[in-house]
């Protein structure tokens, strides 16, 4: 198959749900089978990534000065410019975009394919800034019109399919993974230390993820005040950076009845993640809407049990290794908290069943996936 190019523009520093994606595909096409010639489009403050893209065979990689491109206005110019001209220039044969925005003009010379990672902006439309809603509705209305369009569940192309049931593109799920063997892997008792130590850590429940409206933070931190009597040495852990319309969680989390067991870290590294991970009596995420939910899995591989909703993808990526709830009813969610932190051999059944479960998901699966779709869209 001819060359691919992989925009990685896009991707930020502080790696959640796409940026973990992107770093974890890239690493695996390092040893892809069947691999076409890969360009990727990098800024340059990104290290990782531009080490992992250097590493993949015969590629190229193509580096921006990220003080110019990490703006915004700059960095559609990128897209709908510079990215064309590239693959115009280079024979490309397909362009791969990960996070919804693509080249709006391809002059029929090379295949567009888009990564579709949830349909947010559409379903939870208040639950965005104005300006990010409008950005990418705007690309999401013109997605029939690409190429090829995968999805990363397929509640999120169910999703996609009830706004947009029209269109050429050829489509395919191509589910998300996790490092199986990097969360089976012994926690860094170092990094776990200076996290106990720091936090004052001994027995917790944690959620791991961005703070924001949709990850119903409200509910669990309400839920954890019904069940948090009957367990005095529990605490609640939420990790993860400030997202947007945040003050809500923060305000209620510094004035609960148990305001002074409930943690909040900021953002944590991957390493970090893991330790806490590890650590962890229970792994609660208990969102009202997600594409996939990685870290509903990244909690079931780690040996957590684990708890989240009963709605959009999250079903489809737990099976029977994690218990569900409804994400509305915090009069479900506690007492389904209470089981676990009440019986260990609960937990135990629960890690096991989440172990087997996350075995169906590996970024190697993903990656090979992911060429062959490849391979169909440029040869249709």
């Amino acid at each position: 198959m001819s060359a691919v190019l992989l925009d990685l523009t896009q991707i930020p520093l502080e790696r959640t749900g796409v940026g973990i994606y992107a770093v974890n595909y890239v690493r695996c096409l390092r040893t892809a089978a069947n691999l076409p010639r890969m360009h990727f489009l990098i800024l340059d403050d990104d290290r990782e990534l531009i080490e992992e893209a250097r590493a993949v065979p015969d590629a190229v990689v193509t580096t921006l000065k990220a003080k110019v491109f990490r703006r915004f206005v700059f960095r559609v110019l990128v897209e709908q410019v510079l990215i064309p001209w590239l693959a115009l220039t280079r024979s490309i044969a397909a362009v791969h975009s990960l996070h919804y925005s693509f080249p709006l003009f391809s002059f029929g010379r090379f295949k567009r394919i888009v990564t579709v990672c949830d349909m947010s902006f559409f379903l939870f439309p208040k639950l965005h800034v104005p300006v990010k809603r409008f950005f990418f509705q705007f690309f999401i209305r013109r997605l029939p019109k690409v190429d090829g369009l995968s999805f990363i569940s397929g509640s999120t192309m169910r999703d996609f399919e009830s706004y947009f049931p029209q269109g050429g593109a050829r489509k395919a799920v191509i589910h998300l993974g996790a490092d199986l063997d990097c969360l089976a892997a012994p926690v860094d008792d170092a990094v776990f230390a200076a996290l106990r130590e720091r936090f004052n850590l001994g027995r917790y429940i944690l959620y791991v993820g961005t703070i924001e409206p949709r990850k119903n933070l409200l509910g669990l931190i309400k839920a954890f005040e019904q069940c948090a009597s009957a367990y005095p040495d529990v605490k609640l852990v939420i990790a993860g950076k400030l997202g947007w319309d945040y003050q809500d969680v923060l305000d209620y989390a510094r004035t609960s009845i148990v305001s002074e067991r409930i943690v909040l870290t900021g953002y944590i590294n991957e390493s970090q993640k893991h330790a806490l991970l590890k650590g962890a009596l229970v792994f609660a995420y208990v969102s009202l809407y997600e594409g996939f939910g990685l870290p509903v899995l990244e909690g079931m591989a780690s040996g957590v049990p684990t708890v989240t909703s009963n709605i959009s993808s999250m079903p489809e990526v737990a099976g029977d290794g994690a218990l569900l709830v409804d994400p509305h009813d915090v009069g479900q969610i506690a007492p389904t908290l209470g089981v676990l932190l009440k019986s260990e051999s609960a937990r135990s059944e629960l890690v096991q069943r989440g172990l087997a479960q996350s075995r169906y998901f590996t970024w190697e699966n993903m990656t090979a996936k992911s060429l062959d779709f490849y391979r169909q869209v440029v040869s249709s």
